[in-house]
């Protein structure tokens, strides 16, 4: 069960990609989200002393106006990145760059590595693994 209480920071200047972000956001769970359109507003949002976000959605064209990550986030999720080169100034804990748009399956992982499945909860099988498992059955 996804941990409810993650703040979710989507920055792109594109509204209907930030929709689609936070649509996917939904579908697994999260819902403490907070879509903004520039870089002065990722900026003034994390520069609050309060309590960082969790997470910072962005993409690399806003990315590019930092010197570095922002201090007030967690996790950076990164996309439209074409290069993919070592980051520049202080990491946060995780670091993800993909050089498209997420789908459901990138996000999927990206968010299970901040915020892993109980392990009560079984097993959990890979979307691609398990399309894998049944094309094999039926075509034996």
């Amino acid at each position: 069960m996804p941990n409810k209480a993650l703040t979710v920071l989507i920055a792109d200047e594109q509204h209907l990609q930030r929709l689609y972000i936070e649509k996917m956001l939904n579908q697994l769970g999260y819902h403490r989200i907070v879509p903004v359109q520039t870089f002065e507003e990722v900026q003034i949002l994390t520069a609050i002393p309060a309590e960082p976000f969790d997470v910072l959605i962005i993409n690399a064209g806003l990315a590019a106006h930092a010197s570095g990550p922002q201090a007030q986030v967690r996790h950076v999720l990164v996309y439209d990145h074409l290069d993919l080169g070592a980051p520049v100034g202080a990491t946060p804990a995780v670091l993800v760059r993909l050089p498209g748009v997420p789908d459901n399956v990138n996000l999927e992982h990206f968010m299970d590595i901040i915020d892993p499945p109980e392990a009560t909860m079984g097993l959990r099988v890979l979307p691609w693994l398990r399309e894998l498992s049944r094309a094999r059955a039926g075509g034996v």
